[in-house]
């Protein structure tokens, strides 16, 4: 019997209520009403149960399109900022030095806000629900609707209630097809929608993307340790000399500091391991010294991409739009994505203002996008960096530092384009590969483990639904993925996640925590064979990252 859904129908379906997102319907109501166009109605789905639970990021915010959306005055407007940058330091760490070199030029910061992005995407959500933007928290976007002519035509969001089998349980409620002209895909870093998308419609740029994991901490800090308004950078230690990656301590209001480690996903060895790289990096003698007789708050992990300009893939089509991390617009040589992820939003909101006005939601009308992309500060900005991660491919750290720093400088000459390999085909097989580190022995307290970090990260996930995670051959992993690889799923996840355990018959298998997800996606984008999908959980479950 045909599962009974709700049908909503919407003119604009935004999903994924981050800085994209919300930034973009947030405008586009705006001028709506400035036009007397009040009919329109905009909605914005989220996975997570309260809109801000799965944002992570750093963040200092390059303040540019919080003018354009809220004007001259956006400081008087009430967005919650931490503090503001008055100190810059940069250090570059070996075993047991802190170089202290000059702050480069794309990561000056002096006078801009430091936030927390998840308070940050709460305040924009107040804001669209005042303009009246419908935002619906709890609603995983699941699978695209299509049109008599195979257009993308909205969105059904998952099924709630789900057993481990799959089926419906007692508390099942089928998910609803949210009908729109337009569908707008910002569910950042690896969206599940969005890579389907990508790969059915081969939207893909000229480069693979590539990816960091960063891991992120709250500490509150003995009082005047770090103060309000400071920004550190390091690079190097622990990361060796042909791995690219680096840290932050940011200093926030009430003696407590943003600090995390990315490291990236490209590093080849398959024991690679983001998380503890992060642990290790708090054991530095400089970094230890900062956070002596502090505490951990909340803790988190997440991707980032990577790949720059060269990775964005085609951000419009026939019924859609993709905006955001989802298309690849972070400036990894800045480390900064959310003023980049809010322009795109601007941009979609004016492409879209136009399609409304001609009721032309086709291929032809959205590929106005790339018009106003072209014509912004952003392509300007993108284009400058182009190839700053290729120029680290391969390359060792200072290298790739010299090369890029000088074509950032000289404003981004050099070759037009660069190849980039995906991370996962960079990955070494065990025997190539470099011995693994001597394993790090954690406190619990100031070196916290994955489950610890779980805990801290506050995600929670019901055991009695389906796994969320879905793995295509699970022999591969005690068989070929364990001789070529060593099982790297067991490194690089930073939830523990998956773990190779002895079955009931004396054999190994592996398991899956998916309860134990903090949704960063690492897993889905590592795997050497390709075998792992991140999907959306049927729970709506996840981390709580409000604060963090």
């Amino acid at each position: 019997m045909p599962i009974e859904r709700e049908e909503l129908p919407v003119d604009i379906l935004f999903v994924g209520a981050g800085p994209a997102c919300l930034t973009s319907a947030l405008h586009l109501k705006k001028q709506l009403t400035a036009m007397g166009r009040e009919d329109v109605e905009i909605a914005v789905i989220e996975k997570a149960q309260t809109v801000g639970s799965h944002i992570l990021s750093g963040a200092v915010v390059d303040p540019r399109p919080l003018v354009e959306l809220l004007g001259e005055d956006w400081r008087d407007s009430g967005i919650p900022v931490e503090s503001w940058v008055d100190q810059e330091e940069v250090r570059h760490l070996s075993t047991t030095g802190a170089l202290r070199i000059p702050v480069p030029p794309m990561l000056k910061n002096h006078g801009f806000p430091v936030i927390s992005l998840s308070e940050m995407v709460t305040w924009l959500k107040d804001r669209c629900e005042e303009a009246e933007v419908m935002v619906f928290e709890g609603f995983p976007g699941h699978q695209f609707l299509h049109d008599a002519k195979g257009h993308i035509a909205g969105v059904r969001t998952m099924d709630k209630g789900l057993d481990a089998s799959g089926n419906p349980g007692p508390g099942f409620e089928p998910g609803a097809d949210i009908s729109a002209k337009c569908t707008v895909l910002g569910e950042g870093v690896r969206g599940s929608l969005t890579r389907q998308l990508i790969d059915e419609q081969k939207l893909q740029g000229r480069n693979p993307q590539i990816y960091g994991t960063g891991g992120k901490e709250l500490w509150k800090l003995p009082e005047g340790r770090f103060p309000a308004g400071k920004v550190l950078h390091t690079s190097g230690w622990p990361l060796s000399s042909t791995q690219y990656g680096g840290s932050w301590i940011y200093g926030l209001s009430g003696d407590r500091v943003s600090i995390g480690f990315v490291t990236a996903l490209d590093a080849q060895q398959p024991w690679t391991d983001p998380w503890e790289n992060f642990q290790r990096w708090k054991q530095h003698p400089f970094i230890a010294e900062i956070l002596e007789g502090g505490e951990i708050l909340k803790a988190g992990a997440k991707c980032l991409p990577e790949g720059g300009y060269w990775s964005r893939p085609r951000p419009w089509g026939n019924g859609f739009l993709i905006i955001g991390d989802a298309g690849s617009n972070l400036n990894v040589s800045r480390l900064k994505g959310v003023h980049t992820s809010m322009k795109t939003g601007l941009l979609a909101a004016e492409t879209l203002l136009e399609a409304i006005r001609k009721d032309d939601f086709s291929a032809e009308s959205l590929c106005s996008y790339d018009e106003r992309f072209n014509n912004s500060w952003l392509k300007q900005e993108l284009w400058r960096v182009r190839n700053y991660r290729a120029e680290f491919q391969g390359r060792g750290f200072w290298s790739g530092a010299i090369r890029a720093g000088i074509k950032y400088v000289l404003g981004g000459i050099g070759k037009e384009f660069i190849p980039l390999k995906a991370d996962h085909d960079e990955m070494l097989k065990i025997h190539h590969a470099e011995p693994r580190p001597e394993p790090l022995e954690y406190d619990g307290k100031k070196l916290i483990d994955k489950v610890t970090q779980v805990y801290h990260s506050g995600s929670v996930h019901s055991e009695h639904q389906p796994s969320h995670l879905k793995v295509a051959d699970t022999d591969l992993c005690i068989s070929r993925c364990k001789e070529e690889y060593g099982n790297p799923c067991q490194h690089f996840c930073p939830a523990n996640v998956y773990e190779i355990v002895d079955d009931d018959s004396g054999q190994e298998k592996l398991q899956i925590n998916h309860s134990n997800c903090v949704h960063c996606k690492t897993c889905d984008i590592l795997d050497p064979y390709q075998v792992i999908t991140w999907t959306v959980p049927s729970d709506a479950g996840g981390p709580k990252y409000l604060g963090l």
